[in-house]
């Protein structure tokens, strides 16, 4: 029989390699499952490896996770990269995690899951957005951090901090961006206006974003009041085209990056039963969580961007909370100084969650882009367009669910991350129904591709 473990962790960013050193510190019995090649998450990717032109082109909130990581390597806990997880289930011993190793299904079984996968970018279904040529503003850093490539020249798109950071790395890279263009809409500001008490909390991270704002509209080409973009060129993109003001403009390059935000991965809360609870003010859905990272059901955690997206260093805090309480409930750890400590950790994170409150309104995406319409691809596995979800969901079609099954949108590879908001937002504007009383797309095994013959060899519990 299979080792059972005491803590199971899926995801090896901030919250994970927190998690993970706290347990193991207790004693428990800790395996860590990631997907990448090397310990970090998308934020601290490919740090262990950085070269020192990529780390002056990253700058220093990058280079600050070393810590963090050179802890989490020393800690005496399992660690499998490159590990694709595939499916989880209920067992009697607690549950079941399948994941893809090295082209083969291996199983584990632990008593108690923290879920730390992380978010992803918010999808933005833009008339050519599926053409090559366009990708997204985390795949640019991806790019720049696992290979330290660039772009000769680049316009950036959308909204948010990450589309700033992203513009401030790739001029100290010498990448010439021809355009910075800026959709968060001007009501955003006066929206925001209140939070700025929020913001003032944590004075250093206000300044540094306000600073990363007045350096990009200094610096490059930075056009703001965006609405209405489209890629333009027939078969690859070849510009943008964007109305400001009631004006038409276009700008030519071969690359475009996209960007609106983040929102957080539920598909594995979802498959296991967790409660989701849909935000106006983040415009996404989330599993529901509490202070300890509790979810609805029972001996499953969640830290970090994976619960709601706050960034690298709330998500470390997270994920030591996370993995304090496992250890407390375990009876591992009893002493006065741990439990002040986890009231302190608990008592931040609040602060922290409540001056994100500026950032989530400042750059709360843009009504527009929930509204894609015509021949604008919403589907890019099954290549079905705004138009077909849009009459389908005009003529009474239940939900997103129904829908999938009517047109195959949510089917392809990507199992619906990167369709199922916007066909939710088609559903709900076709039949004037709240995003929250649209239920996200089901989510079913298996959670990434596997092959007949891999499911067959990994099938040993």
């Amino acid at each position: 029989m299979n080792k059972i473990y005491d803590y199971l962790i899926i995801g090896a960013g901030p919250a994970g390699m927190a998690g993970a050193i706290e347990a193991s510190k207790a004693a428990l019995s800790v395996l860590v499952l990631d997907q990448a090649s090397s310990a970090g998450g998308q934020i601290y990717r490919n740090l262990g490896q950085t070269k020192p032109q990529q780390a002056f082109v990253l700058g220093n909130d990058y280079l600050a996770g070393r810590p963090l990581l050179a802890e989490f390597m020393a800690a005496n806990c399992d660690y499998k990269p490159q590990a694709q997880v595939w499916h989880i289930e209920t067992h009697e011993q607690g549950f079941i995690v399948s994941a893809l190793i090295n082209g083969e299904s291996t199983t584990y079984v632990a008593s108690h899951l923290l879920l730390a996968h992380g978010a992803m970018e918010r999808p933005m279904a833009i008339p050519g957005w599926h053409k090559p040529g366009v990708m997204t503003a985390g795949a640019g850093q991806i790019l720049l951090k696992s290979s330290g490539l660039l772009p000769k020249e680049v316009i950036l798109a959308g909204s948010g901090p990450l589309l700033l950071l992203l513009a401030q790395q790739y001029r100290a890279g010498g990448v010439t961006i021809k355009a910075l263009l800026d959709t968060t809409p001007k009501a955003n500001y006066w929206r925001a206006l209140p939070w700025l008490v929020a913001g003032l909390t944590t004075p250093k991270q206000l300044i540094k974003g306000l600073w990363l704002t007045l350096a990009q509209r200094i610096k490059v080409p930075y056009i703001t009041g965006v609405s209405d973009l489209q890629i333009t060129g027939e078969h690859s993109a070849c510009g943008v085209r964007y109305t400001v003001a009631g004006t038409v403009h276009n700008i030519a390059c071969e690359v475009i990056m996209l960007h609106q935000g983040l929102i957080s991965e539920t598909q594995m809360g979802q498959l296991l039963g967790c409660s989701q609870r849909w935000s106006d003010v983040k415009q996404c859905w989330h599993t529901q969580v509490g202070a300890a990272g509790q979810t609805s059901v029972a001996k499953i955690q969640v830290a970090g961007d994976a619960g709601a997206v706050g960034g690298g260093y709330v998500a470390q805090l997270q994920g030591r909370i996370a993995g304090l309480t496992r250890a407390h409930n375990a009876g591992k750890i009893q002493t006065r100084q741990s439990k002040v400590r986890l009231i302190w950790l608990k008592l931040r994170v609040k602060q922290l969650n409540w001056a994100q409150g500026l950032v989530e309104r400042l750059y709360q995406p843009a009504k527009w882009l929930s509204k894609p319409s015509g021949c604008t691809i919403v589907c890019r596995c099954e290549q079905v367009s705004a138009a077909t979800i849009t009459s389908i969901a005009s003529a009474g079609c239940a939900g997103v669910n129904q829908l999938k099954g009517f047109t195959r949108a949510g089917m392809g590879p990507c199992q619906g991350r990167q369709c199922g908001l916007n066909m939710g937002y088609l559903v709900a504007n076709a039949q004037n129904r709240p995003m929250s009383k649209v239920q996200p797309l089901s989510v079913r095994p298996p959670l990434s591709p596997i092959s007949l013959g891999q499911l067959a060899k990994g099938t040993d519990w």
